[in-house]
Parts: structure tokens; sequence; C-alpha cells
């Protein structure tokens, strides 16, 4: 298994610089296409960070390289505006996910991934979108005194496994998906986000069918 633990803060307690040369290496050769969209400055220190956590995922993961994963940055404001036209819910939220596949999860040890075709598309394609909120990111990390980079990797490892078919409408399916991220950000050295305390809110929609939560 590919270790993803060079990703992860040096430390809990002093985290490094964002965008640091020594702390972000390139994309794996195999790394599937990561579209970021930024709509707030206060994202950018963070851009690599995001760009070299997926791509690691990707690899993790087994993505394709013709696959393609796009990452919009926003605020409350403009996830509050997708969160009530999407979920006809108010307010805004941390992470927002769009699937462009009804990839299906299947239980067992591999949790293998399908689609109607029973494998990822031959040809490039797009496995969806994921719109993360800055302000709601970073008040919950403060709340949970845990580092920024921290939580932005479990909400980024919660998006894309909602792309590819993961979900948490009802207890088996949310067990499965836990115990998925729990491993990945393990894995990466980083805490269990769902150890000592209750799991943040996490809400993601899908434009093309039901609403999720």
């Amino acid at each position: 298994m590919h270790n993803m633990s060079s990703i992860g803060p040096a430390s809990e307690q002093d985290e490094p610089e964002p965008d640091s040369p020594s702390e972000y290496k390139p994309l794996p050769a195999a790394c599937f296409g990561i579209d970021v969209v930024c709509d707030d400055a206060r994202w950018h220190p963070h851009i690599a960070y995001i760009q070299t956590w997926l791509g690691e995922l990707g690899v993790v993961l087994g993505l394709p390289s013709h696959g393609e994963v796009s990452v919009r940055l926003t605020d409350d404001a403009q996830i509050a505006d997708l969160n009530i036209s999407y979920r006809d819910k108010t307010g805004p939220t941390n992470v927002l996910s769009f699937p462009a596949h009804d990839f299906v999860v299947h239980a067992g040890p591999t949790d293998d991934r399908t689609n109607d075709t029973g494998r990822f598309p031959d040809v490039p394609f797009a496995l969806g979108d994921i719109v993360l909120a800055f302000d709601t990111l970073a008040r919950e990390a403060a709340a949970a005194d845990k580092p920024f980079t921290s939580h932005l990797a479990h909400l980024l490892t919660h998006g894309l496994l909602h792309l590819l078919g993961y979900d948490h409408e009802n207890d088996t399916d949310a067990a499965r998906m836990e115990a998925k991220e729990t491993a990945l950000l393990v894995d990466a050295g980083l805490d269990d986000p769902y150890g000592d305390t209750q799991p943040m809110p996490i809400t993601d929609p899908d434009t093309r069918g039901p609403a999720h939560e």
C-alpha cells in the first residue's frame, strides 16, 4: 500500500508553514487530474497541500490517471448559496460533494467500486466536484483545537470518498466510510477524526441525484 505519511503535518503542535518548498513534493506521476478553482484568497497558502493530499489519495485509492476531480475553494456565503440551492437547507456547511457517477461500494474487505459498466471509464472522465468553505473549516478546526490542515485533510478525504460512492445514509454505510477515512488519515500520520469526540457534521449533496446529508 502506498504510504501517505510524508504529506501529513510534521507535528500536530508545530504545524509547518503552508506551501513551504521542503514540506510539499511533486504530485505522483500516476496522479489523476486535480482542477482547483479558488474564490477566496485565504485559501492560497493551502492550495499546494490540497493538490498533494488529493494526489496521494488518488494513488492509494487506485484512481486512474485519466480521471479528474474539481475542487472549489470558497467561503461561507458562497457555500450557503449552494446549500440552499441543492439541499434546501439554510446556512453554510464545511464541505459539499457533487458526484458525477453512480459508483457503488460493495461490502467486504476490498471495498470494490463499480459503476454501471463494472469499472472506471476507459476514456478521460470527471469524478465530480468538492466544495470547501474556509470560514466554517477554520472555525471547526479552532473549536476542536486541531491544525487547519488536519481538518482540511479529513474533509478532502471525506469529499473524495463520496465521489467514489461512499455514503453515510445508514449505520452500516457510515461505519464503512468512517473506517476508510480513519485508515487513510492514520496512515498519513494524522489523528483519527472520529476518535475521542463526536465527529463534526459533514454534509454533501449530489447535484445529479437526490441530496445526501
